[in-house]
């Protein structure tokens, strides 16, 4: 299963590191970062949406993947499809494809929840969500009306 995930999550982040923005990374050059500072300090943080991107699809991949290994006798998620095409149980097939399918549901929305978490807004162009309250807010006397 883990030769699955690899590739996704490889060519994902390659992608992400190379898709950083060049100005940033000369700007970086500029300010002396040494190179393994710009990657943990500008290109690993810009291409994290990426990296997440293909840590998602290769859980995803092992998940459906999984329900396999009951076929070869070694359990796991598929163990309700393989018994129910042997007893010719369809409600039995529908109830374990059901399982696999929310249980990849529910990982997939767990993984999209903390890429949200994680990204920052800036780079998904997201806005967040300031509160202003009368305590936070300071008003400022001008000359003209002191």
């Amino acid at each position: 299963m883990v030769l699955l995930a690899v590739p996704p999550i490889l060519t994902n982040t390659y992608a992400g590191v190379r898709a950083v923005d060049a100005a940033a990374v000369d700007a970086a050059k500029g300010m002396g970062f040494r190179t393994m500072k710009i990657l943990t300090d500008i290109q690993l943080p810009c291409s994290l949406p990426l990296m997440l991107s293909g840590v998602r699809s290769a859980l995803l991949q092992i998940i459906s993947t999984a329900t396999i290994a009951a076929y070869i006798s070694l359990g796991g998620l598929g163990r309700l499809l393989i018994d129910g095409k042997a007893q010719n149980d369809y409600g039995q097939m529908v109830a374990g494809a059901v399982l696999v399918a929310l249980l990849a549901l529910f990982f997939d929305q767990l993984l999209a929840f903390i890429t949200r978490r994680v990204v920052s807004p800036g780079l998904t162009r997201r806005t967040v969500k300031s509160t202003v309250t009368a305590d936070t807010v300071e008003t400022v006397k001008t000359p003209a009306t002191v």
